[in-house]
């Protein structure tokens, strides 16, 4: 009992020392690949070197042995050939199985003979060994015995050399081998790693060191390496005086370029001082520039107006001379029709009291027209603030475009609290309505006869009017959106568009009506947004102002 537990310590105290053998390794090999990675590739280059070189000398040494052995094993076929085959077939003509047996077994004996067997034609065996399923030699050889003339076959001997024997040694010696060579060319890896490391690496770490340690702002030590007397000049003496050429070289520069970033510093103010006077000299340009552009579009949007206006009085003055007078005598007279019509019975009364109902009923709707669109005609000639009902007043511009959007299929709807009343200037709301309309309809269509819907939303909040104008058409994209109300672009010019609809709304919002109008991305058609900052007048106020 006592003999198991030393023997149970002992082999606790040769795992422990394995493992701790093992961890010692493991953090030597640490150690090494992150302080000196040169060294280890060096260490692990000489280790497969050395084991390529092992291997090749090993192969070598077990081919020459296994020539060796098998040649063995042929001379010593040749001496059973020669010695033991003519005995027993003396034995198996003298008919002596005790010494046939004998002699078989003495033929086992031999070095690697695994299985002798003897068989004669009379169905006799003889044999010495056992046979085995692993690599063997087998021979076979016809025992005769001759007299005078005659041969007579005496049997049959069957011998059976086994190769694992040879195998076993061959392994034996390659373990051998291998694993001196291996111990060898470790201890000569560490041995040359140790020397390496005296020689180059700890001054190779040294170096890098002192170059990481390298500031270019102020001078530094030069690098030395502590080498002994007896150390000549060689490669690390030529990296070395390098190094401190570098040094020494790259301060000069550093302190050159410090030098050249003072001087540069000091041209740059004098040239942000010479900037900012000439800024100070262009913006006193830009401004009078201004001025002058401001004079300038100020003076065309006079001629524009003065110019529209002129057209719209002629326009207004043609139309009342030439339509109005016609209009009411046709009137006049389809009453009187009507009044005679109706003292009459029959067919033909009633047919014509048909007919002057119709005539009478569009003479109507026709001078509604012509009124509405005097109103609005004397209102964008005149700019006369007023106070009217912004429902009814939209109202009356879709009147006047009528025609306009019967022919392009264009329905518009708005929503408008009724009660809401401006007290503002109602031909800038038909100039800013009738483009934003007259846009949709020439722009809106993706192809020819497609139906557009338009909408206008009006909310009010305070002081605030938003109208909201969106319309079911193909919209701007991205570019247009930015420079739809820039003075003459259009993408109808080839029809006869100027560009000067949604500019003439622009300057209408944001001079005239101090209001804001913005084109906002949407999803489908455009988008129109308008903010007015305007009085509004309740009906309830204005029945007890008055």
């Amino acid at each position: 009992m006592g003999f198991n537990l030393f023997i149970s310590f002992d082999n606790l105290a040769m795992i422990f020392f394995t493992l701790e053998f093992k961890m010692s390794i493991r953090r030597l090999f640490n150690h090494y690949k992150t302080e000196n990675p040169l060294a280890l590739k060096i260490l692990t280059s000489i280790i497969l070197c050395s084991s390529l070189i092992t291997l090749l000398a090993t192969g070598s040494q077990l081919y020459f042995d296994y020539t060796y052995e098998r040649s063995a094993i042929d001379e010593q076929i040749k001496q059973i050939e020669s010695s033991s085959l003519a005995s027993l077939e003396n034995s198996l003509w003298e008919i002596s199985p005790e010494q046939i047996q004998l002699q078989l077994d003495g033929i086992k004996k031999l070095r690697d003979v695994e299985f002798v067997l003897l068989t004669t034609p009379f169905h006799e065996r003889y044999s010495s060994g056992e046979r085995s399923n692993a690599s063997v030699l087998e021979k076979e050889y016809k025992l005769t015995y001759s007299d005078i003339d005659k041969e007579y076959l005496l049997g049959t001997l069957q011998l059976v050399i086994t190769l694992d024997n040879l195998h076993h040694r061959l392994w034996d010696k390659a373990l051998l081998i291998l694993l001196s060579q291996s111990i060898k060319t470790f201890l000569v890896s560490l041995f040359i790693l140790s020397i390496f490391h005296h020689l180059v690496t700890q001054h190779l770490i040294k170096m890098a060191s002192h170059a990481r340690s390298i500031q270019l702002e102020k001078p530094n030590s030069e690098l030395q390496l502590h080498r002994g007397d007896n150390c000549g000049p060689d490669e690390l003496t030529n990296v070395v005086d390098s190094i401190n050429k570098m040094q020494f070289g790259m301060h000069t520069d550093m302190q050159k370029r410090i030098t050249a970033e003072q001087q540069l510093s000091l041209l740059n103010l004098e040239l942000e001082i010479r900037v900012q006077e000439r800024t100070a000299q262009l913006q006193s340009s830009n401004l009078e520039l201004q001025l002058s552009l401001d004079n300038l579009q100020k003076t065309q949007r006079q001629l524009l107006e003065s110019q529209k206006m002129a057209s719209l009085g002629n326009l207004v003055a043609g139309v009342a001379h030439e339509i109005s007078t016609p209009i009411g005598i046709a009137y006049t007279a389809v009453s009187y029709l009507q009044q005679q019509t109706s003292q009459y019975t029959g067919a033909l009364a009633d047919i014509t009291a048909e007919s002057s109902a119709m005539i009478s009923n569009n003479l109507q709707r026709a001078a509604s027209l012509i009124t509405a669109f005097k109103q609005v005609s004397v209102d964008q000639s005149t700019e006369k603030r007023r106070v009217f009902n912004l429902q009814n007043y939209i109202n009356e511009v879709l009147l006047s475009l009528k025609p306009k959007l019967r022919k392009s299929k264009t329905t518009v709807t708005i929503d408008c609290d009724p009660r809401i009343e401006l007290d503002s200037y109602p031909g800038s709301f038909y100039q800013i309505f009738n483009n934003l309309i007259i846009n949709s309809i020439i722009h809106g269509p993706g192809k020819a006869g497609d139906k557009i819907s338009i909408k206008i939303t009006i909310t009010q909040k305070e002081q605030s009017i938003i109208i909201d104008y969106t319309d079911s058409g193909v919209g701007l994209n991205n570019e247009w959106e930015s420079k739809v109300f820039e003075p003459f672009a259009t993408s109808k010019r080839n029809i006869g568009c100027s560009g000067l609809g949604m500019h003439i709304c622009y300057n209408l919002v944001h001079h005239l009506l101090k209001g804001e109008i913005h084109c906002l991305p949407s999803i489908k058609g455009a988008h129109f947004q308008i903010t007015l900052n305007t009085a509004t007048v309740l009906p309830q106020q204005l029945t007890s102002n008055a």
